[in-house]
């Protein structure tokens, strides 16, 4: 993982790490919090060896005879014998065992010296027992290495005693509550980082753009930042408040025309992999940025469950698409203007009536209302049901010819949209590209995506192609009129 990777890793997991982090931290200090505090002793132990009328040279062969003792005297000091003499001397309540693992003794290299630490959980019974040591030690060991030397007036004496008085410390050795803190925060961050790797090797998420351009070799038209709470007014009298998000959707407009540039007037299916609501949302954006810029536009609602639309562009009409298209209702008597200063209209009603089933969409009705919306307006779009859910958005997707697939941030998983990716292409429909909806990143200016060179056009290019005007008659929302001369001749 390069650098870019462990940034990615905390831009997206990081409140996981700190959460675990804190955790760890919380738990060391619960487990220091719970331990009894515990007080140690210390004592120093000299190890001598004499005897009498002894020169130089004995008295050297001496020290080293009491240093090599007091090697072993580290392990002795430790032994049953003294232990049980030290718990009988003292009615102390524990046993040998115990006493074993409560008191440590060393020694310091090339020194007759034996240091011994004792410790209790009351600071009074581990000064009483590193006293007590020191003579009971001491008794043993004249007994065991002095006993045989009675009316040997040559023989060394080896005896161990005190040094200093025995120091109590001023605080309890254990526990470390800094260094129990300390360790679980440790613990806890490493197992944070660790959720977060597992978690990114596992998650099939879409989060941002790197997502789509790695798991697809789809465009991306462009990333729409999070809405806000009121997400079902953000329509009715505009692009969203946020200039961040009003931008995007102006420069999606703008991507959308290039990627699907061509003479005429256009026309788009929007639609998802799986979920529907973001992609009626999207189209409302990019019909109103359409619309804004001055290219009439007319946005239809194929979905036919629900009436998600009208809701967001806060309208509402009695005729639905499937009346249109059964004959039930005329174009010009469906389509809604948004406003009266804006080119935009709309083809939706308030969907079926809960637990009713429509009837399926049929390709060639949705292809001849397409040829005669797009008599109306330069931009027709069309939003579709869920690719993997509705046969009526392949219906849809068929008879348009062109897509625009809307992935939801941290909702569109990448197997979902690679099927629907192939279920497209697999029935010759053209894929425009991806747009990312409700990135959680906080950007400073709108995503721009690349325009490759193919498709890069210049102002003439564009006034050549479009003639230098739109490619229906002038728009008047209030007749509904499509091209001079045409519109009384367009059927019902």
């Amino acid at each position: 993982m390069d650098l870019k990777a462990y940034r990615r890793l905390l831009r997206f997991h990081w409140v996981a790490i700190l959460l675990l982090t804190l955790l760890g931290a919380a738990a060391g200090a619960a487990v220091a919090q719970s331990q009894p505090p515990v007080y140690a002793a210390k004592a120093q132990m000299l190890v001598t060896v004499t005897a009498p009328g002894e020169d130089s040279s004995q008295a050297y062969q001496g020290a080293l005879l009491s240093q090599q003792r007091a090697k072993s005297y580290t392990t002795l000091l430790t032994g049953q014998a003294v232990l049980r003499q030290l718990t009988d001397q003292l009615g102390l309540p524990y046993s040998v065992e115990h006493m074993k693992s409560h008191i440590t003794a060393s020694n310091p290299t090339d020194t007759a010296v034996i240091d011994v630490t004792v410790k209790d959980r009351s600071a009074q019974r581990a000064q009483d027992i590193a006293q007590a040591l020191g003579p009971a030690f001491s008794r043993i060991v004249s007994s065991a290495e002095n006993s045989g030397q009675q009316g040997a007036g040559q023989a060394p004496v080896i005896n161990v005693r005190t040094l200093d008085p025995v120091q109590l410390l001023d605080h309890p050795v254990s526990p470390h509550k800094s260094f129990d803190i300390v360790l679980g925060l440790a613990a806890g961050l490493l197992l944070g980082l660790l959720w977060a790797v597992v978690r990114e090797v596992t998650d099939t998420r879409i989060r941002d753009v790197q997502d789509l351009e790695q798991g697809t070799d789809v465009d991306v038209l462009g990333v729409l930042p999070r809405g806000g709470r009121n997400r079902d007014r953000e329509f009715r009298s505009g692009l969203p408040g946020s200039p961040t998000q009003a931008q995007a959707y102006r420069w999606l407009a703008l991507t959308t025309e290039i990627a699907g540039r061509g003479p005429g007037p256009r026309a788009y299916v929007v639609t998802s992999p799986v979920r529907e609501d973001e992609a009626a949302a999207v189209a409302a954006g990019l019909a109103i940025a359409l619309a804004e810029s001055g290219t009439p536009t007319i946005v239809v609602d194929a979905q036919s469950s629900r009436g998600r639309l009208a809701d967001l562009l806060g309208l509402s009409s009695p005729w639905s698409l499937a009346d249109v298209l059964e004959g039930g209702a005329g174009l010009e008597d469906a389509l809604r203007a948004w406003r009266e200063d804006v080119p935009l209209r709309m083809l939706a009603g308030t969907g079926t009536e809960p637990g009713t089933e429509a009837a399926p969409l049929r390709k060639a009705d949705v292809a001849e209302l397409c040829r005669r919306l797009m008599r109306r307006a330069d931009a027709v779009i069309l939003v579709a049901p869920p690719v993997l859910t509705r046969s009526d958005a392949t219906t849809v997707a068929r008879a348009v010819g062109q897509v625009i697939l809307v992935t939801e941030a941290m909702a569109t998983r990448m197997p979902d949209l690679v099927q629907c990716v192939q279920r497209l292409r697999s029935v010759g429909v053209k894929i425009l590209g991806t747009v990312l909806s409700g990135e959680r990143g906080r950007r400073s200016r709108p995503y721009v995506s690349a325009v490759s060179a193919p498709t890069r056009l210049d102002g003439r290019q564009v006034r050549r192609e479009d003639h230098g005007r739109s490619h229906t008659a002038e728009w008047s929302p209030g007749n509904g009129a499509g091209p001079r001369g045409a519109s009384k001749a367009e059927p019902r």
